[in-house]
């Protein structure tokens, strides 16, 4: 049984990831080709929408995701009732948004912002029909299906977004993006799943799930405003042009914490709540999760900081050199997201949604440091003190785990340090090339080859790991699965 567990965990894991490099990858793909074809200004007004749309997905979802993926002896009653649930929030969430667009796009003072929210809102509609489908691969630890559907969805809305920009659509083709994968995506997530809708919603299921999912909305919710509202704050004090910037350096970094974060977190989160009640085995899976999260998020990050301005004048253009600063600051906020996720993993896997609305809501208070900074001072300012309050927040967050498990806050800094000391390690070395005159896109190739040389030696002959073998292991039997 426990080696039935590590076996889907970790093709759970390698399909996980095989998402985020195919459906992500060619998302980010696009973005990088409209990047060089759109104005930074295009890619501010996208983001002024990111607020409104995040917290009506979060609504939809309602924290039932997670409430149904940790049942253990869910019944088609209780997929039934979120599927309508989400499905019927869903459509008065678009309505809201479209009778508010007017007054969203004249606190901006962007008058286009009026069509787009209202065919971006379309997306909450498609997005709720395919909720329960995905719920079901989740819980069956099956990101192969979710891979494969993710790489037609993502190519499909790409070769869409192009065509679209190159015939001079502007903005519209990063509507076309978002909504056009989700649209592909729901569609061949139902064309997949057996699982298809009855005429039944119980009360009891949802009072059930609701117990629980009811505190993961909260959480979600002023979550979505924390991570948010600089973009808000930003377009608002500012101009799209500098939000545009900024948005750009929060995608780039986010190719790394996000996409490692939410992978762990999808193949993590239903292997923890099925093992929930056994104490020990709980602390060892979660140790080597955390291990694993670190070892990967932590290599990317420090490495995206070091080649942050050959890789940012290479991939994008000059057009966006200002970034360039902001992604190197960021770079350092950003190690603890995965950190602070992996913890929010178990905590909601042991049932205490309850932490978890509390850890948000400090997230929050915490995050009025950073606005006030970035209102009175400068954008960069307002980046600096993020860093100071993600770790404090980590620290706090850690806390609570070394309460629900048998793991110290001690414990868990050492497991960390030594994968830091490397990362900072290689990151060093890598930035030392910056100081050198070379073609960016040459540099580029340098760094990135020394910094893998670097990690390799270390990690094979200095510090032996042992998830850095169960990676390299899991990538060997990916490539030959894949082959076959």
């Amino acid at each position: 049984m426990a080696d039935d567990l590590k076996t889907k965990t970790a093709k759970g894991v390698g399909w996980g990831f095989a998402d985020n490099i195919l459906g992500l990858g060619i998302t980010a793909a696009a973005n990088i080709i409209l990047a060089r074809i759109l104005s930074p200004a295009d890619f501010g007004i996208i983001g002024m929408t990111a607020i409104f749309m995040t917290l009506s997905t979060s609504l939809v979802d309602s924290g039932f995701t997670n409430a149904l993926t940790r049942k253990k002896d869910a019944v088609k009653a209780d997929f039934d009732t979120v599927f309508y649930f989400n499905l019927t929030v869903s459509c008065l969430l678009y309505l809201l948004l479209f009778f508010c667009a007017p007054f969203i796009a004249a606190f901006f003072n962007e008058k286009i912002l009026v069509p787009i929210l209202r065919i971006l809102g379309i997306s909450l509609i498609i997005n709720a029909f395919g909720i329960v489908q995905k719920i079901i691969l989740i819980r069956r630890i099956d990101f192969r299906t979710q891979a494969w559907i993710s790489l037609a969805s993502s190519l499909t809305a790409a070769v869409a977004a192009v065509t679209a920009a190159f015939s001079g659509l502007g903005v519209w083709s990063l509507v076309i993006l978002q909504v056009g994968k989700l649209a592909v995506n729901t569609v061949l997530l139902w064309s997949v799943s057996k699982w298809h809708p009855g005429l039944c919603f119980s009360r009891k299921s949802f009072k059930d799930m609701f117990s629980f999912g009811g505190r993961l909305l909260i959480t979600s919710i002023i979550s979505t405003i924390w991570s948010e509202m600089y973009s808000f704050i930003i377009g608002k004090i500012y101009s799209s042009s500098v939000l545009g910037q900024y948005s750009r350096a929060d995608k780039v970094r986010n190719m790394v914490t996000s996409n490692v974060s939410s992978v762990m977190q999808k193949v993590s989160y239903p292997v923890l709540a099925s093992i929930q009640d056994e104490g020990k085995r709980q602390v060892n899976v979660y140790r080597k999760v955390l291990k694993t999260t670190v070892l990967i998020s932590f290599t990317a990050v420090f490495g995206v900081w070091a080649v942050a301005g050959p890789f940012i004048l290479t991939v994008f253009g000059n057009q966006w050199l200002p970034a360039v600063d902001y992604l190197r600051i960021m770079c350092f906020s950003g190690l603890f997201l995965p950190l602070m996720m992996c913890s929010a993993n178990v905590i909601n896997a042991d049932g205490r949604s309850d932490i978890t609305l509390r850890l948000e809501i400090l997230k929050t208070v915490f995050g009025v440091i950073p606005v006030l900074f970035g209102i009175f001072i400068s954008v960069e300012a307002m980046l600096l003190s993020m860093i100071a309050t993600s770790a404090v927040l980590y620290m706090i967050h850690s806390w609570y785990v070394s309460r629900l498990i048998s793991y110290s806050v001690m414990q868990q800094l050492a497991d960390i340090l030594p994968i830091f000391l490397i990362s900072l390690f290689m990151a060093l070395v890598v930035n030392l090339f910056n100081y050198i005159n070379l073609q960016p896109w040459l540099l580029l190739v340098i760094q990135i080859s020394t910094g893998a040389l670097i990690v390799v030696f270390i990690y094979e002959f200095v510090y032996r790991s042992e998830e850095y073998r169960d990676i390299r292991t899991a990538i060997q039997k990916f490539c030959k699965s894949a082959e076959k």
